[in-house]
């Protein structure tokens, strides 16, 4: 009975081993087919996950809109709690979500009146501008015309030129007129103005619909605001049901790390560009410059981005007031320059301080990523949500070297030879100045040695290529 039991026992536990790998296999398998299922239908999946980001586009503009009001809000329930403070007194429980009411209420306001301010400044602006263009531009252009021709007929070299450049020019259009534009105009322009207007109607639709998907992402905003702590605690809630602790709570240590890197960057952004654009402003007064109202909000909105923000409003701008006076267009371009680093090396650095801990270069490298991925808006969260990744793996790598008792400090790697072991422990062998400089000298020896390699290589084929064309020649 012992024996039969035993050999029971064995068998039942050969038939655990078998089942475990046959399991094992069976579950990399399945897993196989569903990553090769999910390559093959990549498309269709992005396409449900648009389709489902399209049609809660209300939702999504109501979070943004709630996370740049969050800030605001927060700052008037501070000055609220300081004057209570202030007397004495301990802000009442029951009064909470009055505060909360309050508080939002003045968050809008406050947003709404920016908005309508800068609306207020620039459309006037655009409406002179336009005006100012219709009426000043024919002229500025023939003022320009009248200039050429007077300096081209003081020059006979440069106006027997300009003959034969106008013919050659006069004859090009008239063969693109008559080969490609006007075909162009019977064939695809004429039948096709009915799906022109169609498109154009349904550009305002689009229109429309994103002033639509606003309003309602306001009101998100607002139930989003005043049930902040309730999604919070949910989102814990089950962020510790699906996890281990320490899992847990390292998720959310980088949420709160990373909405301290996008608030601080954002609204430090917002209130750096606002003084850009006031500085522009005042420097415009004062230079007498034209277009000073309009010139100053390009300026300071297109500063929001990183890096290129400048350029993209300075390129406008300069171009308009060359339509007024080249000289002052000049004087503009050298404002700009020193606005910018005004801003770089003092105004930014002291508003952002170190917000996202990323060297000039990574914040290059994220805003032309997710600038290629995601157009302007790339640009605007490039930076912090590049920071937000760089801070994991930096952290990771940091953790990893711990565990080999290594140092996580970058400039113990500094010109590291190798990392010797000995009695006091691990040390970091560095190259000294003279083998830095003899590898320079290697290096340079195998460049040129290269160089000549391929030059002698270069001139052996010339001769080759040289001989076989001779022959061919003979033959």
């Amino acid at each position: 009975m012992l024996g039969m039991k035993e050999n029971n026992t064995q068998g039942a536990g050969i038939f655990k081993k078998a089942f475990g790998r046959w399991l094992g296999l069976f579950l990399v398998v399945v897993t196989a087919l569903v990553l090769y299922l999910i390559m093959v239908n990549l498309d269709n999946i992005f396409g449900y996950i648009f389709y489902v980001a399209s049609i809660l586009k209300p939702v999504i503009y109501g979070a943004v809109i709630a996370y740049i009001l969050n800030p605001l809000m927060k700052m008037y329930q501070r000055w609220i709690m300081a004057l209570y403070e202030r007397k004495g007194k301990e802000f009442p429980e029951k009064k909470k979500g009055l505060l909360n009411g309050i508080t939002i209420t003045l968050a809008l306001v406050t947003g709404i009146l920016i908005i309508v301010i800068l609306f207020i400044m620039i459309i006037p602006q655009i409406i002179t501008t336009m005006v100012a263009l219709v009426n000043n531009l024919p002229e500025q252009v023939d003022a320009y015309y009248k200039e050429l021709v007077e300096k081209i007929k003081n020059n006979s070299f440069i106006s027997d030129k300009m003959q034969e450049a106008v013919l050659q020019v006069t004859k090009f259009l008239d063969e693109k007129m008559t080969s490609e534009v006007i075909p162009w105009l019977h064939t695809e322009l004429l039948p096709n103005l009915n799906t022109y207007a169609k498109q154009f109607a349904s550009g305002v639709a689009a229109f429309l619909s994103v002033l639509y998907n606003l309003f309602i992402g306001l009101i998100v905003a607002i139930y989003l605001l005043g049930s902040k702590r309730m999604f919070a605690a949910q989102s814990k809630k089950i962020v510790y049901g699906l996890l281990k602790k320490n899992n847990a709570d390292m998720v959310i240590y980088y949420v709160r790390v990373s909405n301290n890197m996008f608030s601080g960057f954002i609204s430090g952004k917002i209130v750096d560009s606002a003084i850009i654009g006031l500085i522009c402003f005042v420097a415009m007064n004062i230079l007498q410059l034209p277009y000073t109202m309009f010139v100053s909000v390009i300026v300071g909105v297109t500063n929001v981005i990183p890096v290129f923000g400048p350029y993209i409003g300075a390129v406008p701008s300069t171009l308009l007031i060359l339509l007024v006076d080249p000289k002052q267009a000049v004087y503009f371009l050298i404002l700009i320059i020193v606005i910018q680093q005004l801003d770089g090396n003092i105004i930014g650095p002291a508003i952002l301080g170190e917000s996202t801990g990323l060297s000039a270069f990574w914040v290059l490298f994220s805003i032309l990523l997710f600038g290629g991925f995601w157009g302007i808006s790339g640009m605007l969260v490039g930076c912090p949500l590049f920071a937000v990744i760089y801070r994991i793996i930096k952290d990771f790598i940091s953790m990893k070297l711990r565990k080999k008792e290594l140092s996580d400090n970058t400039w113990e790697y500094m010109d590291l030879k190798s990392i010797e072991v000995s009695e006091n422990g691990l040390q970091y062998v560095k190259y000294t100045s003279g083998e830095l400089n003899s590898k320079k000298k290697k290096t340079d020896k195998k460049l040129k040695k290269a160089a000549f390699n391929i030059k002698k290589a270069d001139k052996k084929n010339d001769k080759k290529n040289s001989k076989k064309n001779k022959e061919d020649q003979l033959d």
